[in-house]
């Protein structure tokens, strides 16, 4: 009888752990914010208006997104680029993303509420932003860095 109640107990609760127990929320990353008018922008990387990207290691698009995008340099060639608008209670005025170099050690990305904080792919690192940093398309052809909302 004691062995009958001890498998019963074992079956309810792994019934219990394995409804209580949640998988990642896909649905965390889903872009929530308005989409933004179509937009290509050329770099020419050699120019000096653009050596920030090279010498900090980002660049910041005010006239395009939602609220200007940020360009950051992760490796020799390779470059990306974010909404600076946060994902997180995106109305306010302070949601606005900013790249904080370290230097040699790395950097990251912060949304100016001082709340949540991203890595170099956007995704939020903590803080309460459950939600990737929109991504747009960034395509490196000779000396000009190419950055679309396609």
């Amino acid at each position: 009888m004691s062995i009958n109640r001890s498998i019963l107990a074992v079956v309810i609760l792994s019934f219990f752990c394995f409804t209580s127990c949640k998988e990642e929320n896909s649905e965390a990353f889903i872009d929530e914010l308005p989409l933004t008018p179509p937009f290509e922008v050329f770099l020419n990387l050699s120019l000096i208006s653009n050596q920030t990207l090279q010498t900090e290691n980002h660049l910041y698009l005010d006239d395009v997104g939602l609220k200007g995008v940020v360009v950051i340099k992760r490796g020799e060639s390779d470059y990306a680029a974010f909404e600076r608008n946060c994902p997180h209670e995106p109305e306010r005025d302070c949601a606005i993303v900013s790249h904080v170099n370290l230097g040699p050690t790395g950097s990251y990305l912060e949304c100016g509420c001082g709340e949540s904080f991203y890595n170099d792919k956007g995704f939020p690192t903590s803080g309460p932003s459950p939600r990737k940093l929109r991504e747009y398309r960034t395509q490196l052809s000779g000396n000009n860095l190419i950055v679309s909302d396609n």
